[in-house]
């Protein structure tokens, strides 16, 4: 009598296919995400870099306000990345003073937000001289992955629903000269 045995050829194959569809669903869709997310915030980043590093060139802060208001466009190149959205962006001067007491360095930090809002004694040539000039650009947005996966009842960053991120980057303010006709510091105009 014959026996009906199953042979061993190919009786892995269900196995396999369950494998290979959980390594997809579980690896290397969230690898891909999360490198495509990582790809676009490290040009998002050298974007707001470089617009930081020309707006630190403007003549006045008050111009570099106005620039950064008035041209879209480091708003338009970061869309333009694609899967970014950019919520706010935020331009502030900081003025940094290091204080030796007691054998420890302190900083002091005052921010300006608006031209004209230095007081006297943060000036270049004011009591609390030396200071540091920086240019603090702030920017916030959302950064959405390659494939948004749907279908899922909680929201996980990155994988159902897009990633809020901030970059702030900091940039020396380059002038600290007078204005000849005004008699005022660019960096306070």
């Amino acid at each position: 009598m014959r026996t009906l045995a199953r042979g061993q050829k190919g009786s892995q194959t269900i196995e396999f296919a369950a494998a290979l569809t959980l390594l997809v669903t579980f690896i290397l869709i969230p690898w891909i995400d999360i490198s495509v997310i990582l790809m676009r915030w490290m040009m998002a980043h050298e974007m707001i870099s470089a617009s930081s590093r020309e707006l630190a060139f403007c003549e006045t802060f008050g111009q570099s306000c106005k620039n950064l208001q008035a041209q879209p466009a480091l708003k338009n190149r970061l869309t333009a990345i694609g899967g970014v959205d950019v919520q706010s962006m935020d331009l502030q001067l900081r003025i940094a003073r290091v204080r030796r007491t007691s054998d420890v360095n302190s900083e002091e930090v005052f921010l300006v937000t608006n031209p004209g809002q230095i007081p006297p004694a943060w000036l270049p040539d004011g009591a609390k001289a030396p200071c540091t000039y920086s240019l603090l650009l702030k920017v916030n947005f959302l950064m959405s992955p390659a494939w948004l996966l749907s279908g899922v009842s909680c929201s996980i960053p990155g994988l159902t629903v897009p990633v809020p991120l901030s970059i702030t980057i900091l940039h020396e303010w380059e002038n600290l000269g007078k204005n000849p006709i005004s008699g005022r510091f660019f960096v306070n105009e």
